[in-house]
């Protein structure tokens, strides 16, 4: 289906800055850091979802990213994520690509959803796709409010 589960060592680079990114990746244990130019810019754990930005907009990877523990993710494919998505609650599905829209704009962004409504929309919904949604409403909101 295109989700594969990789393990990955202490320091070893999940993915590198600059990459064509292709897939994106849920955390299911142990701790991750990103990096910007070298940088340590932010931690990632269990039950975050990385790399979705680069995945949905076709952009480069803004970060590199490696573990900082044993760890093991779970890495979606385009096609997976496609189809997971299909299979998920309608009115999510079309809050997910509203944000994920928004994202892509250069300017004049909005929050379709409040983080308290999208809770509510995603419950019952995949670990996959719950944290796609929080994560892609976390991304939004940190352009908006940043």
């Amino acid at each position: 289906m295109g989700l594969n589960k990789l393990r990955v060592l202490p320091d070893q680079y999940i993915v590198n800055q600059g990459e064509k990114g292709e897939t994106a990746f849920l955390v299911v244990s142990g701790g991750l850091i990103a990096e910007v130019d070298g940088k340590k810019v932010g931690k990632i754990e269990a039950g975050e979802i990385f790399g979705e930005l680069s995945l949905i907009l076709n952009e480069p990877r803004k970060a590199s990213i490696k573990a900082i523990v044993p760890s093991e993710v779970v890495e979606i494919k385009r096609k997976a994520l496609e189809a997971i998505l299909l299979s998920s609650n309608i009115d999510l599905h079309k809050t997910i690509n509203e944000m994920s829209n928004e994202l892509a704009k250069k300017d004049d962004q909005k929050l379709p959803i409040s983080k308290s409504d999208l809770l509510k929309l995603s419950d019952g919904s995949p670990n996959v796709i719950r944290a796609l949604a929080l994560q892609l409403h976390y991304r939004l909101s940190q352009r908006i409010f940043s």
